[in-house]
């Protein structure tokens, strides 16, 4: 294994989860009582990337996911909808951190590699990061909405690589997300990549995978 120098991160289901509480009680108040929490962060990990298709036409990129994720509960693309709508309307949905997500990290500083968060997020990302005690951790943090670009574009990516000063060639981008995080990375030239799967929904991938966040430190070098 040739040493790499920096780790790259998305934020938002890789270290901060939304919430199947939340999920769960919108799906009922919108009419699909009876799903479990585990299982709708299971269909909304395989949903959250729908806004990339070209169908259900004549919805908005949130609506998309709300339809693919209530089709595949079961529930309906309506009700799908409309439980996704009320979910997103909530402060509270991204609220559960990773249980392994700062002693990953700590680990990760630890053996001297440059660590940055790239996620599509909306102009608050240093303050959620602060908010559950991860900011300190990161040497970079890269927000699309304040970089104008987002992921899969290559251009976030390149933007976290040159304020860290490294090459593509010299990081490894970690995150949940085939078609923003993984493909994107592609894109930016960054070839070494680690899927998160925590919810097992993928199967038979080319990349490597990772079911839990602490299986990534077998992907790093000891030191950088």
């Amino acid at each position: 294994m040739r040493p790499r120098k920096a780790v790259l991160f998305d934020i938002g289901m890789t270290f901060i989860h939304p919430s199947g509480e939340v999920m769960r009680e919108e799906l009922a108040a919108a009419g699909a009582p009876g799903v479990s929490a585990q299982t709708a962060e299971a269909a909304l990990a395989t949903a959250a990337e729908a806004h990339h298709l070209d169908f259900p036409q004549g919805l908005t990129r949130p609506e998309k996911v709300g339809a693919v994720w209530g089709q595949l509960l079961g529930v309906g693309a309506e009700t799908g909808r409309r439980a996704w709508q009320r979910c997103t309307d909530r402060t509270d949905l991204y609220r559960d951190l990773d249980a392994d997500a700062a002693a990953v990290l700590g680990e990760i500083r630890k053996r001297g590699l440059a660590v940055a968060a790239v996620s599509n997020s909306d102009g608050t990302l240093v303050e959620e990061l602060a908010r559950f005690g991860l900011l300190d951790f990161f040497d970079v943090v890269v927000d699309s909405t304040l970089a104008g670009v987002e992921k899969p574009d290559p251009q976030i990516f390149a933007s976290a690589l040159g304020q860290l000063g490294r090459a593509p060639a010299d990081a490894l981008f970690v995150g949940d997300g085939l078609i923003n995080d993984i493909f994107g990375a592609w894109r930016a030239g960054i070839t070494d990549t680690v899927l998160y799967d925590r919810h097992r929904v993928y199967r038979e991938l080319p990349v490597p995978v990772i079911t839990t966040l602490p299986q990534l430190l077998d992907h790093l070098p000891a030191t950088a």
